[in-house]
């Protein structure tokens, strides 16, 4: 099964869906909330207006419970949780791959087409043997998903990715 944002999102322990819909629920725009509510409205098969109505908590709540969402919602969770929450993990990686950024914001004219995959792959598993290596795979399946030249990290993930991602 390929890997998707909703399967990562699907893999994660319930604390860190949690935490993650804090961060997103902190700041969504307004598409973001929009398209939020018609699918928490739809898995949780109430009116869309009572979603709108419930308090933060219980956004948070359902948003962390509900295992299947729009893809680009569960990629928007992932983002956001990942820069907010483990930055040093993104700094890193990047920091190994000499790519220049700003706090974790790759400079929009590099060029990631020119990185060898040889590189990047080397880099995932530096970043594997760190100190968390939770967030280094979380971040790896993540960037696994944006496709593009990220892709070859999937070589270089452990093979048990049907187990997700622990805690820390």
């Amino acid at each position: 099964m390929p890997l998707s944002a909703n399967r990562i999102w699907r893999q994660l322990p319930n604390e860190m869906r949690v935490s993650a819909c804090t961060v997103f629920w902190a700041e969504p725009t307004k598409d973001q909330k929009q398209f939020l509510f018609a699918a928490l409205a739809k898995a949780k098969n109430i009116r869309e207006i009572s979603v709108r109505r419930a308090p933060l908590e219980r956004l948070v709540n359902w948003t962390a419970a509900t295992l299947t969402l729009p893809e680009q919602i569960a990629n928007n969770l992932l983002q956001d949780y990942l820069l907010h929450d483990h930055r040093p993990t993104i700094v890193r990686y990047l920091d190994l791959l000499e790519i220049p950024h700003s706090e974790g914001m790759i400079e929009e004219n590099f060029d990631l087409a020119a990185l060898p995959k040889e590189r990047i792959q080397e880099a995932a598993r530096t970043l594997l043997e760190s100190t968390d290596r939770p967030a280094s795979e979380l971040y790896l399946k993540y960037l696994v998903v944006q496709g593009g030249p990220w892709s070859v990290i999937e070589e270089v993930l452990p093979s048990g990715d049907a187990e997700g991602v622990q805690s820390r």
